[in-house]
Order: structure tokens, then C-alpha cells, then sequence
């Protein structure tokens, strides 16, 4: 797993929990064609972020889903 992948990977557990890595996977794989989450790079955040903020939308409280996405924009 790359440094990156890592690190937002720590940063949704505290909001979404052991889900995390499940989550995280299908928000690459789904929404990102086909990108595993293990190979994340700088360049792929933007949408992540996107996807993040949308689907956490759908289990955690909206604001909270955005908080999460802004911070995984700004790594």
C-alpha cells in the first residue's frame, strides 16, 4: 500500500470505522475505472475526494462525509 493510501486510509477509519478499507475500494474501483485503492497517487485525490464526500454522504451524517472529503483533498 502506497504512503498515501495509508494515510487515507487513517483518516476515513475515524469517520467511517472498520468499513474503511471496504469503502475506500469501491470508491476507486467503481467510480475511478478500475484504480485499486493500494495504487493511489496525488493526482487521483481530487476525485476521490468527490466520491468520498457523495457516498459517505449516504452513511454518515453529510457534513461529517464533507469534513472527510475536504481533508482527504487537501493531502
Amino acid at each position: 500500500m502506497s504512503e498515501l493510501s495509508e494515510k487515507v486510509l487513517k483518516l476515513t477509519f475515524d469517520y467511517i470505522g472498520p468499513a474503511s478499507p471496504a469503502f475506500l475500494e469501491r470508491q476507486t474501483t467503481t467510480h475511478m475505472t478500475n484504480l485499486k485503492f493500494v495504487d493511489l497517487e496525488k493526482k487521483h485525490l481530487p476525485e476521490l475526494s468527490k466520491w468520498v464526500n457523495i457516498s459517505g454522504s449516504l452513511l454518515i451524517d453529510k457534513a461529517r462525509a464533507k469534513e472527510l472529503a475536504d481533508k482527504i483533498a487537501m493531502l
